[in-house]
């Protein structure tokens, strides 16, 4: 990683505010009325951190399923789209790391919302640390059935063949399989699987090589926790199903919170050596 790397604080954007970091949303899931409620807890929480944002990073699954058709999207997730195309209309940017619910895209978010795409993994660095950004599906050992489900969903010619299924049938069926996939992960999402944990063998694997970075954060498993592994901050930045939880990096320190009406007790929080600017 020696590499020069993008910086993660946006050059544009004025000294002294913060990054917000999100995931798994998994707005739709598991119906459009039961989903409601969260989406607008999603909408209150960036116009709340939009007051201190020098930018938003989603590391994906912020929607249960995403497809987008030549001529048509997904029905619904008004507020939550006009919220994202808000913030970047006033000059905030928001980064999004597609998940394994919303692979296919093809350009909607980007252009009508103003959402930046990031690739997975992304690597950046802030004031001399280097940040390492995933969703982290594809990291560490993975059962076959989810190397052929990401196969089969990042595959051009197959995305491209779904989109000669009706709208109507195409978004059904591909809720379907997500809301099926997301109920046969759920009951990990509970549990801390110690060393056999994906994103500690990852980071350890990092870290043997020579290679690692400073931050390592992840989306993807719902747990919200923060741990050192050697030299390696690791974040898991939970969800908004349960928990409700995002990571922020502040000019003196950072903080993993729940979002809530009462006021925040961090889940965990720590100083910088150096002061960021």
């Amino acid at each position: 990683m020696s590499e020069a790397l993008p910086c993660l604080y946006p050059s544009d954007s004025p000294p002294g505010k913060s990054l917000f970091f999100a995931s798994d949303l998994h707005a739709g899931a598991p119906t459009r009325a039961e989903s409601a409620p969260r989406e607008r807890r999603f909408v209150a929480w960036l116009e709340t951190a939009a007051l201190d944002a020098a930018a938003f990073y989603l590391l994906g699954d912020l929607w249960d399923f995403w497809f987008e058709y030549r001529h048509s999207v997904p029905k619904g997730h008004v507020r939550l789209l006009g919220a994202l195309a808000a913030l970047t209309d006033a000059g905030i940017p928001v980064f999004f790391q597609p998940g394994n619910h919303d692979l296919w895209l093809t350009g909607y978010l980007t252009e009508e919302v103003g959402l930046q795409q990031l690739p997975d993994p992304f690597l950046a660095q802030w004031s001399g640390q280097r940040f390492f950004l995933s969703h982290g599906h594809r990291l560490g050992p993975l059962p076959p059935s989810d190397r052929l489900a990401y196969w089969v969903m990042e595959n051009p010619f197959l995305g491209q063949l779904y989109r000669w299924i009706h709208p109507d049938i195409g978004l059904w069926l591909g809720r379907r399989l997500s809301g099926r996939s997301r109920d046969a992960h759920a009951p990990m999402d509970e549990i801390d699987l110690g060393p056999r944990e994906y994103f500690r063998q990852f980071v350890q694997s990092q870290l043997t090589a020579g290679n690692a970075a400073d931050w390592y954060v992840f989306g993807h498993r719902h747990l919200a926790l923060v741990e050192t592994l050697g030299s390696a901050q690791v974040v898991l930045l939970g969800d908004w199903i349960q928990r409700f939880t995002y990571l922020q990096l502040a000019p003196t320190g950072w903080k993993l919170a729940r979002f809530a009406a009462d006021p925040e007790l961090p889940l965990a929080a720590g100083h910088w050596a150096i002061a960021h600017p």
